[in-house]
């Protein structure tokens, strides 16, 4: 976008204030920057403000050729500041002529060029080309700042004529007989200066010397004090900035594009036990434990992309104990550049520890559950094979009759085998590397040993499964173990409803493979919905609360999570896992 300088709104604001006070409201009514942005020498603003400035004053002063008046207001109002110490220096219309170029790069950071095609010392003749839409009114102010230029250095004014302008002759309207002779719609404006050097400037150019190096000397001392408080203020700011990282609760360390570490804040040389003199320049890898070193590596690969990221990394402290750390990671920018990498991470061993408690709580919890039940059904199976051996071996029974006792004897001996089958299928010990598993098997296995259970009270169990489903990478134990929570929360939710029904599904979605247990109880209340996730929250009198807590707890460690939804009618539970392809 093409920006122009405040300096030259300033002399728009100037000039209003100065003949007509009463146009400044109208003039900036609406606009997105008030008088005193606009007044500011140090601000610049877009093209099409300044523009829309131009129109206004036109109209408000009712007046076209307003822009050509406020152009020559700069030697009157002396709005421009540092121009008046250029002029003073340069002496002569023709050498300030000459430096106009560089005027206009530093007030419209290149979008105004001006090209001095000849100079003498009664003439001039400079091109303009303005990158954007020229308007007018643009042409106007320069117009009238040229022709001022003379005056500056006592002599009468110059004549200006314009030989070509960029501006359409048809957005002129009717122009005047000055114009008859201008090129319109050109590539660029080209004035021509005419004037008369009547009196000798040696005078003025030794009385304006000492001039122009006093005032020059003034201002440079201005604008020395002004830089020490601009100083003095970012000094402060970065005193309060450092102290605020220094002294914050929660670790806060800084790295180079490297990995190096740059900044490391007290929080986290109490936690870590080293120095800053150890830590520093030292790449952050080096403290992280060999586990995590890819997790971070690919972390730091998505900072550099401008995105954010939060995980958890392993660390090492310098005694040797391990930490677990929840962090977040964000790229430093300095204007569209990334130039560094924040880290603000916080200590959550213990949470973790205490996590890992009641996950192997809630499992041995699920697993007496469900041993509680296979041992009924084992002793229900013995007890009809002992009746029939009885049977057999003391009562006197024809062939047949036999041979039918013993047929159920062996069908007791074959669901025992089943049982025990199941068991095992269950609760192998598979959770010591993750795996690529079909979830769908996992859900056969655990409605093989529990449907029986459920169907001695009463409930049906009923699965849907989406065909063609997708592995997710993970301990095949954790799938089981969500599935028994679920079932067993469904089913103790429907101990006094007629129609008992748990409904078991699967589908696929976006990278992402949902587990569904849904039931017909009665429901979780509203109040207790925002809770249902918190360890050691229930509704039962004999619960422990752990269920649901243990489930988010798996499924968040694969980057998924789950969602509850509850009504009168009935609750469901969709857990979400990360298929191998996502990510």
């Amino acid at each position: 976008m093409n920006e122009i300088s405040c300096r030259i709104t300033n002399t728009f604001l100037y000039y209003v204030k100065n003949t007509r006070p009463e146009l400044l409201n109208p003039l900036l009514d609406g606009l997105p920057y008030d008088e005193g942005y606009l007044s500011n020498p140090d601000n610049w603003i877009p093209w099409d403000i300044e523009r829309i400035l131009e129109d206004r004053l036109a109209y408000l002063f009712g007046d076209d050729t307003i822009m050509f008046k406020i152009g020559r207001s700069i030697l009157t109002l002396k709005s421009l500041g540092i121009v008046n110490i250029v002029i003073n220096l340069f002496m002569t219309p023709e050498r300030l002529i000459c430096y106009t170029p560089k005027i206009a790069r530093y007030f419209t950071k290149g979008a105004v060029h001006i090209n001095v095609i000849e100079t003498s010392k009664e003439s001039a003749t400079v091109e303009l080309k303005i990158k954007g839409k020229q308007t007018r009114g643009a042409c106007l102010f320069n117009q009238g700042m040229f022709s001022i230029i003379t005056e500056l250095f006592g002599l009468e004014a110059a004549d200006i004529s314009e030989i070509q302008c960029v501006v359409p002759l048809d957005e002129l309207g009717e122009p005047s007989n000055k114009l008859k002779g201008t090129l319109f719609g050109s590539e660029s404006c080209i004035y021509r200066l005419r004037w008369k050097n009547k009196r000798s400037l040696f005078v003025s150019r030794v009385a304006g010397k000492k001039q122009a190096l006093e005032e020059a000397m003034r201002h440079l001392e201005e604008n020395h004090t002004k830089l020490q408080q601009a100083y003095d203020r970012i000094r402060e700011s970065e005193e309060k900035y450092r102290a605020l990282l220094e002294n914050a609760s929660d670790i806060i360390c800084f790295l180079d594009l490297d990995g190096i570490i740059t900044f490391l804040n007290k929080k986290g040389l109490e936690l870590s036990g080293y120095t800053l003199g150890e830590v520093i320049g030292q790449n952050f890898i080096v403290f992280i434990d060999k586990q995590f070193k890819e997790e971070f590596l690919l972390r730091l690969r998505e900072n550099l992309k401008s995105a954010t990221a939060v995980f958890e990394l392993g660390v090492n402290r310098k005694n040797g104990e391990h930490l677990i750390l929840s962090i977040n990671s964000s790229p430093i920018k300095e204007e569209d550049n990334i130039i560094g990498i924040m880290l603000i991470a916080r200590d959550i061993t213990q949470e973790r520890e205490m996590t890992g408690r009641l996950l192997e709580a809630e499992r041995f919890a699920a697993k007496g559950m469900v041993a509680a039940e296979i041992a009924h059904e084992i002793n229900n199976s013995l007890a009809n094979i002992e009746t029939g051996l009885f049977i057999i071996n003391n009562i006197r029974v024809d062939r047949q009759y036999r041979q039918d006792i013993l047929k159920d004897v062996y069908e007791e001996i074959e669901r025992m085998s089943g049982i025990v089958k199941g068991i095992l299928e269950v609760y192998r010990s598979d959770d010591t590397v993750i795996q690529s598993v079909d979830v769908n098997s996992e859900i056969l296995k655990v409605i093989n040993i529990t449907q029986r259970r459920l169907k001695g009270k009463d409930i049906s169990i009923v699965s849907k499964l989406a065909p063609d489903l997708p592995s997710i990478p993970c301990y095949p134990g954790h799938i089981k173990q969500i599935l028994l929570n679920l079932i067993k929360n469904a089913e103790e939710a429907m101990h006094s409803e007629n129609k008992r029904l748990i409904i078991i599904s699967t589908e696929e979605d976006s990278g992402f493979v949902k587990l569904g247990v849904s039931d017909t109880g009665c429901g979780i209340p509203e109040e207790m919905i925002k809770k249902v996730f918190s360890p050691l929250v229930t509704s039962k009198a004999d619960g422990a609360g752990l269920g649901l807590s243990i489930c988010r707890e798996i499924a968040q460690k694969y980057g998924g999570d789950i969602k509850i939804e509850s009504k009168e009618t009935g609750t469901s539970a969709t857990v979400s896992l990360p298929t191998g392809e996502h990510g």
